[in-house]
């Protein structure tokens, strides 16, 4: 493997997990329910089928790809600054428009303001009707919001997993050394293995105990977001990238083997959605079907694409769906902001017709979220290739 290697179907792989997520907040918004007619969806979009895991597995593959070239490698404090700088920004953002968005949406304001003193009454009546907004707002600017959600509203919601990711973030460069040093393949497959039981661990505590909250929803809300979770499908993802370095996955490389193996593998992942909501009635079960065995399926999908082989890896290589992909992690932030102030300004219009819950709000917001995304990446890689270039020409002078 060149140190330089880089897997194209990642990138449309990202751009359907994160159109499953914009989705799932579709459906949870009463957006999406022109579609209950189309039942064959609602396991994909309730489960969803590739829930944020996916983006650990993902990452974790992704980042151990960097840190196998020795010259790539970069300490702990610069690397997680790097991260805050390329995420941080946009959580802080999208936190403050959905909390302005959630104060006007509980205002009770049916129309638009026709002056500044309805906006300020407007606010007032906002805040009064919220739960805790000042701590709410702290929590999550300082992304501790996952760690005790039932001290604060949810705000913009999918921002729970940078709390995940930082903390991967932070172990990254000594997790990468660990693995890397590790030659036997079967202890490798071990580790594999071993990366699961804290998930089954944690889906038995979740539904046989009331540990931490006795209350359902608070308690799922918890070990859904619970980041010791997500490091641990995190470590899933720099370890199947350890066996790809170890020709564990060389059969793939077939066309026909790679084929059969992503459609399997997509039929189980949906079996698993559909059991989740329909067959399993123990939460513990519930637990472990909605997210430990998903991963699993995530994970060897995952491997199933690296090679670019297959009939699903060569639709995510078409160079359009690969560049709107690189940009997908701004869609998952930014769609529940889109929708609430999209569900905020139709209602105080009176837009009956042009409401949320239609198929053109749901085409008008996936232009927007998956035009925009891309079109502001190109823009930051271009000024950061300018900035580099201007260094460079300045150090020969």
């Amino acid at each position: 493997m060149p140190k330089s290697a880089y897997f194209p179907a990642i990138d449309g792989l990202r751009l359907l997990a994160s159109l499953n997520i914009v989705f799932l907040h579709l459906a949870s918004s009463a957006a999406f329910g022109y579609a209950a007619k189309y039942t064959w969806l609602k396991p994909i979009v309730s489960g969803p089928a590739f829930s944020a895991g996916l983006f650990f597995v993902l990452a974790g593959f992704l980042f151990a790809s960097k840190f196998s070239d020795p010259d790539r490698r970069i300490a702990v404090v610069p690397f997680m600054f790097s991260r805050i700088a390329k995420l941080y920004r946009l959580h802080f953002i999208c936190t403050i428009i959905m909390f302005v968005a959630v104060v006007f949406k509980l205002s009770g304001m049916t129309t638009l303001p026709e002056n500044v003193s309805d906006i300020g009454t407007a606010f007032v009546n906002g805040l009064h009707n919220m739960t805790h907004p000042i701590r709410s707002l702290l929590l999550h600017l300082t992304l501790t919001w996952s760690l005790v959600p039932e001290l604060g509203m949810k705000l913009n919601e999918p921002s729970w997993a940078l709390t995940g990711f930082f903390i991967c973030y932070a172990f990254t460069p000594a997790a990468a050394r660990f693995f890397f040093k590790i030659k036997n393949v079967k202890l490798l497959w071990l580790l594999f293995a071993l990366t699961f039981i804290p998930g089954i661990v944690q889906g038995i505590l979740f539904g046989c105990t009331h540990l931490y909250s006795p209350e359902y929803g608070i308690r799922f809300r918890y070990f859904h977001m619970f980041p010791a979770m997500h490091l641990c499908e995190y470590f899933f993802g720099m370890i199947i990238f350890r066996l790809y370095q170890e020709r564990q996955f060389d059969f793939l490389y077939k066309n026909f083997v790679a084929g059969v193996c992503q459609a399997v593998l997509l039929i189980a992942l949906y079996i698993t959605c559909y059991a989740g909501q329909n067959w399993v009635q123990h939460q513990a079960v519930y637990f472990i079907v909605r997210h430990s065995i998903p991963i699993l399926i995530s994970g060897l999908f995952i491997m199933s694409l690296i090679p670019a082989k297959g009939f699903l890896a060569r639709i995510f290589c078409i160079p359009i769906v690969r560049t709107i992909g690189r940009a997908s992690f701004y869609p998952y932030l930014l769609h529940l902001p889109l929708i609430t102030i999209g569900w905020g300004v139709t209602n105080a219009l009176g837009w009956q017709k042009f409401n949320m819950n239609s198929p053109f709000a749901t085409l008008l917001l996936v232009v927007i979220l998956y035009t925009a995304s891309p079109l502001y990446l190109h823009f930051k890689t271009k000024r950061k290739k300018a900035k580099l270039a201007a260094q460079a020409s300045a150090a020969e002078k």
